[in-house]
This record gives structure tokens, C-alpha cells and sequence, in this order.
């Protein structure tokens, strides 16, 4: 018993050599199977079209949210839509249709019209900055001259005790309101520094992904897998009947 015990592996191993059409045939249909399934993945259309939309400085969830990015500029399109907005700024279009000419106008049209807007709202708002800009230099500019007024006033020595207190708090007053209009000032130029235009970043159309690759090598691995398991089967059957025939 110990005997056959230890060279039940050899047995194994002879009994897989015997039969070694097997690992050929068995694989093999599951790679069929693999491949035909492949068939089987539902899709939406044949052709998918992706765009990517650089947002730039544009936040507005008008613009950034995907539900009204559907509904406003995918009024026209044909196919199946499936957009979303990555947290890194990026508007990533799909759609999907059986027409490839016309999946390529949808497209183009959808993902010109994204930008459009993009770039509209990032032009109003550089605009809006640059008047706030020139609205803040001309009140630092009317301060300023309110100072040098206000100081030549003083140094004269023609002025009141009152006079000169009320003047020294003008002063003052117009002082903190200069420093914080220049603050303003360079916090909005700043701001126009770092805004960054919305643009297409690419926009491509390709066949859909059925994955016959992937699901025809997972065929082949699982046929292989299948195979070692019917033959020790097979095996252990043929020699749990050589055992009770003997019993």
C-alpha cells in the first residue's frame, strides 16, 4: 500500500501524458466559448466617440455638472450619452453609435459646444476682473489724492485744532482704505496670472471594446484549469472502480 501510495503522482502524471489530446481539445473549446461570448457583451452602439474638455478656471456647475452638460449640449446627439467630471478639471465625453459619420458630427458638435460655453464664462469673468481692477485704481487713485491734499493741509499749520483733528482722522481713515484697495488690486491681477482657458484636450472615435482578447486568454487559462480537473477525475473513477471490482 505504501508502495502504490508513493508513486501515485507518477500515475498521475502518465495517465495526463496518455491523454494529452485533451489539453488540446478541452482549451480549445473553452477559447471558442471565450471568444463567441464575447459576442454576447452588451454594448451601446458600435462606434464610441470620447472628447476630453479641459474646464481651466471655469467652476460653475452649470458648466461642470454632467447631468446639465447631457442636457444642454446633448440635446441633438443621436447616439447614447456617458459624461462625467473628474475632480482633476477634465470634462470626459462618450457616446455611443452605430453610425460612425454621424457619431463623428454629434460629437464635434457637443464637445465644440462644452468648450463654447466654457469659454465664454472664462471671458466674462477675466473681463469682470479687469474692471474690478480699474474700478479699485481709480477709487486708490481718488484716495491717494485725498492724502496728498489732506497732508499739504496739514503741514500749512492755517488749520484749527478741530480742523486738524477731523482732517488727521480722514487721514487715517483713507489710509486703511488705500491699503485695502491695494490688496484687492493684487489679489485680482494675481488671479488673472493663474486663470487658465478651457480648451479640447482630444477627441477621438474608435470601435467599442467587446473584449474578445481578454475573454478568449480567460478561456483558454479556464479550459486548461478544467482540463487538469477532468482528467484527475476521470482518473479517480477509473480507479475507484479497479478498487471495489477487486473488493
Amino acid at each position: 500500500m505504501a508502495e502504490q501510495k508513493r508513486f501515485v503522482l507518477y500515475e498521475y502524471l502518465l495517465f495526463f501524458w496518455k491523454k494529452k489530446i485533451f489539453f488540446i481539445i478541452i482549451p480549445l473549446i473553452f477559447m471558442l466559448l471565450g471568444f463567441g461570448g464575447s459576442y454576447l457583451v452588451p454594448k451601446e452602439g458600435k462606434y464610441v466617440g470620447t472628447s476630453t474638455v479641459f474646464t481651466g478656471s471655469v467652476k460653475l456647475k452649470a458648466l461642470t455638472n454632467p447631468t446639465n452638460i447631457d442636457a444642454e449640449f446633448g440635446k441633438d446627439v443621436h447616439g447614447v450619452i456617458d459624461s462625467y467630471v473628474s475632480s482633476e478639471s477634465y470634462i470626459k465625453i462618450k457616446i455611443y453609435d452605430d453610425n460612425k459619420e454621424r457619431l463623428e458630427k454629434d460629437l464635434q458638435k457637443m464637445t465644440s459646444g462644452v468648450e463654447e460655453a466654457l469659454i465664454e464664462n472664462y471671458n466674462l469673468r477675466y473681463k469682470k476682473t479687469e474692471e474690478g481692477i480699474e474700478e479699485t485704481q481709480a477709487k486708490l487713485d481718488a484716495m491717494n489724492n485725498v492724502l496728498s491734499s489732506a497732508s499739504k493741509k496739514i503741514e500749512s499749520k492755517d488749520l484749527t485744532i478741530d480742523e486738524t483733528a477731523r482732517i488727521t482722522s480722514l487721514l487715517e481713515w483713507t489710509e486703511v482704505e488705500a491699503s485695502t484697495a491695494l490688496a484687492s488690486i493684487q489679489k485680482m491681477n494675481t488671479d488673472l496670472a493663474f486663470f487658465e482657458k478651457p480648451s479640447i484636450v482630444k477627441q477621438d472615435i474608435n470601435t467599442v471594446d467587446t473584449y474578445k482578447k481578454e475573454l478568449t486568454l480567460a478561456g483558454l487559462l479556464l479550459g486548461i484549469f478544467a482540463t487538469f480537473l477532468i482528467l484527475m477525475l476521470w482518473k479517480y473513477i477509473i480507479e475507484a472502480r479497479r478498487y471495489y471490482q477487486h473488493d
